[in-house]
C-alpha cells in the first residue's frame, strides 16, 4: 500500500491561497493548482500518470474535501487549516480581485455549450472590476482542437485559466499543454461552471461543513454518481483504515 500522498499538500487557508495565486502571477511564476478530495485520492493511488502530475513539485495541490482532512487527522499527518472547495475559491478569488481592483485577465474553459458564457455574464454583473476576457465549452476534440483553442487563450493575455473537464482529464490536459499555454495560473475546477450557471444546485452549508456534500449530490444525480460515492467512499474509508493499521 502506498503512503497517503507523496506530495506536501497546501495546508493554508482559502484567503492565503488566493494571495499566493496573486503573488505568483505578479512574480511571473507559472503554476498549476489542483484540488484534492477523496475521489481524487482514489485516482491518485490507481493512476500513475495522474499521480505523477500531482506529485510534481511546481504544482500546488490543495485540500478540497473533508474526507482528506479526516484522513490527515486519522493518519497523524499535518492537517489543512480548512477545506478549500474550488466552488468557493472561484467566487472568493473574483471578490478579492474586484475589491482590490487587481487587473487580471481570466478565461473559463469547460462545461457544455454556453455554460461558461453564462457564468461570465453572471459574474461580470456582480464583480464589475473583474476581467473575464473569454470562454469556451469543454466538449471539443482534445486531440485535434486543443491547439486552436490555446491560440485563442494566448491571444487574450490571460493571467488565470480555469479548466473544467472533470478529474483526471483536466489535469492530464493541463500537463500535456502546459508548455503551450502562456498563462500564469491554471486552476482545474471540475463541474464548477454548472453551479454558477444555475445548472446544478449547491448543497446546504451543513452538508459542506460536515463532509456530506457528496450525499446531497448523490440525491440530485443518483444514477450517474452512485458508483463514485457509494463504492468509491467505501473503498476510500477501507484504504485509510488499512493505512492506519499498518502505520
Amino acid at each position: 500500500m502506498r503512503t497517503f500522498i507523496d506530495k506536501d499538500l497546501y495546508l493554508g487557508s482559502q484567503l492565503e491561497l488566493i494571495k499566493l495565486i496573486v503573488k505568483n502571477i505578479n512574480d511571473e511564476i507559472k503554476t498549476a493548482y489542483y484540488a484534492i478530495n477523496s475521489d481524487c485520492m482514489l485516482k491518485y493511488w490507481n493512476d500513475k500518470e495522474y499521480r505523477d502530475i500531482i506529485d510534481k513539485k511546481d504544482n500546488i495541490s490543495y485540500v478540497d474535501g473533508m474526507g482528506v482532512i479526516y484522513a490527515q487527522k486519522i493518519l497523524n499527518l499535518p492537517v489543512a487549516k480548512e477545506r478549500i472547495a474550488t466552488t468557493d475559491l472561484f467566487p472568493e478569488l473574483m471578490n478579492y480581485l474586484n475589491m482590490h481592483k487587481i487587473n487580471l485577465n481570466i478565461f473559463l474553459l469547460g462545461g457544455e455549450q454556453d455554460t461558461a458564457e453564462t457564468v461570465k455574464r453572471n459574474f461580470s454583473e456582480i464583480y464589475p472590476n473583474v476581467n473575464i476576457v473569454g470562454t469556451h465549452h469543454g466538449y471539443f476534440n482534445k486531440d485535434t482542437d486543443s491547439k486552436s483553442i490555446i491560440d485563442i487563450i494566448n491571444s487574450l493575455d490571460v493571467n488565470v485559466l480555469f479548466v473544467g473537464f472533470g478529474n483526471p482529464l483536466q489535469e492530464k490536459w493541463v500537463e500535456k499543454h502546459l508548455f503551450l499555454l502562456e498563462v500564469n495560473s491554471i486552476i482545474t475546477c471540475g463541474g464548477l461552471f454548472d453551479y454558477y450557471a444555475n445548472n446544478v444546485k449547491r448543497a446546504p452549508i451543513i452538508f459542506q461543513k460536515t463532509g456530506f456534500e457528496w450525499l446531497f449530490r448523490l440525491f440530485q444525480e443518483p444514477r450517474r454518481l452512485y458508483k463514485r460515492y457509494i463504492y468509491g467512499n467505501l473503498n476510500y474509508v477501507v484504504k485509510i483504515l488499512f493505512m492506519k493499521l499498518n502505520s
